[in-house]
């Protein structure tokens, strides 16, 4: 059971949910096993089936977003966290619990760590990340990373990230996108508001259900053009720095 905090910080894991009956109660528990992690955050996105009582059984915090949308999940779950770190990952199996300690050696040093799947050596065979969605999420990084002056960036899909909660919260009233492009809005905000940011490598499993966006060639490639539209988009939007801490 967690809640003996990290070095004096709280730490919240939370994650977006819809119909994840599958995966959420092993996801839970996994996080909820780790000691540093004090709470752990399910935003229910409507679903039909089990996910909001087996999330609550493994000891999450289950909160509502009816506005249908994996932006508007994530921005719920996000926005209903209490700890000093935010950690946000998927709710499927995807993304090993250890893998937080990573980010947490990082966290200290920056405002916001993102996550990237796409390192080779981490992918872990089973897993949705093949050929095409490996290089197409590269390239949509790099177009992301060039045109708004990013860190070095090889992911631009990766849920898996850690805020600093006061950070986060700066630059939360300027979230717009509640559909499944909502990763690559969070990254841009948080580097042109002048928020510290770096990339890190996590492991990449096998999910644990069925992906409904990339699991399909036909869903994932028009995704990916919906992210380069917004992406070419911002570069032309004038977004202020935040002050905060």
């Amino acid at each position: 059971m967690g809640g003996r905090m990290y070095k004096g910080f709280k730490i919240s894991v939370v994650m977006p949910a819809y119909n994840e009956a599958a995966g959420i109660e092993q996801t839970v528990s996994a996080y909820r096993s780790l000691p540093e992690v004090d709470e752990v955050i399910v935003a229910d996105n409507n679903s039909s089936d089990d996910t909001k009582a087996l999330a609550q059984r493994a000891g999450a915090v289950v909160v509502p977003e009816a506005r249908q949308g994996y932006g508007y999940a994530c921005q719920k779950a996000l926005t209903s966290a209490t700890g000093d770190f935010i950690f946000l990952v998927e709710s499927d199996g995807t993304f090993r619990a250890p893998d937080l300690y990573k980010f947490l050696a990082y966290a200290p040093e920056f405002d916001a760590v993102f996550g990237t799947r796409t390192s080779k050596s981490c992918i872990w065979k089973g897993s949705n990340m093949g050929l095409f969605l490996r290089y197409g999420n590269c390239a949509v990084a790099k177009l992301l990373e060039y045109l708004h002056n990013g860190p070095c960036l090889t992911d631009v899909g990766c849920t898996c990230k850690i805020f600093r909660r006061d950070a986060l919260h700066a630059i939360a009233p300027r979230f717009t996108v509640g559909a499944s492009h909502f990763s690559p809005q969070l990254m841009i905000l948080a580097i042109r508001s002048g928020l510290r940011c770096v990339e890190i490598p996590v492991h990449y499993q096998p999910r644990l259900g069925q992906s409904r966006i990339t699991g399909s060639f036909r869903k994932a490639f028009f995704l990916g053009w919906k992210m380069i539209g917004m992406i070419v988009l911002y570069r032309f939007k004038t977004i202020h720095r935040v002050t905060f801490g």
